[in-house]
């Protein structure tokens, strides 16, 4: 019913409007014609998110200067923002070096979960839930940061992604739908499989070496 719906107002519109190009050929196999059907990528504040200076950005949030720090923002009301994968991986990343720090923005219904996640695996002092923050200072949280992960099963796009490589950040993601069609370049990324936290991993600790 709730599939019936969506094709009967589609068939209805006059033009139909997608930020994931993978979407689009779907459209025909449920009698959709693609004439209507426009493929418009999402965009980004280009003056809220441009390179700044990585130290003045990290005194103003209080984050160390020496560390390499990784960052995630992301809500926690569900798992396919990958969370769990990060914190796994992040388990990995210490075995090879420990001068990393991974900080996680975001909050919501799993905070408590990947909290305890965080201190099962004794990785307290190498990942921060700082909570959600404004809008307004995300752009400084991607100016301190050494490396952006994106670690979803799922992406329609991940406008994140290139928010922070507006900032000039690497970004370290998967393929989860959205993400392979903006990281066309190991130039400006890293994919790997979703729910992989070794390839995760591996990727992470080869963007902080570049």
């Amino acid at each position: 019913k709730k599939e019936s719906l969506f094709v009967r107002s589609w068939s209805l519109c006059d033009a139909i409007i997608r930020v994931k190009k993978g979407d689009i050929p779907l459209f025909k196999s449920v009698g959709i014609p693609l004439d209507k059907v426009y493929y418009i990528p999402n965009a980004y504040n280009d003056e809220a998110f441009q390179e700044l200076d990585s130290k003045s950005c990290r005194k103003q949030l209080g984050v160390p200067l020496e560390n390499k720090i990784i960052l995630n923002v992301g809500n926690f009301y569900g798992e396919v923002k990958g969370h769990k994968y990060l914190i796994e991986a992040m388990n990995k990343v210490i075995e090879q070096r420990k001068d990393v720090l991974c900080f996680i923005v975001g909050g919501g219904k799993l905070e408590n979960r990947l909290k305890k996640q965080i201190s099962s695996a004794g990785l307290g002092d190498y990942i921060k839930l700082v909570g959600s923050k404004p809008y307004s200072e995300i752009p400084l949280w991607m100016n301190a940061c050494d490396v952006f992960v994106l670690p979803s099963l799922r992406e329609s796009f991940g406008v994140v992604q290139i928010e922070a490589m507006g900032c000039g950040k690497p970004v370290v993601a998967t393929y989860n739908g959205g993400s392979e069609e903006i990281i066309v370049s190991e130039d400006y990324g890293l994919l790997c499989e979703p729910g992989n936290s070794n390839q995760l991993a591996t990727n992470i600790l080869s963007a902080l070496d570049t």
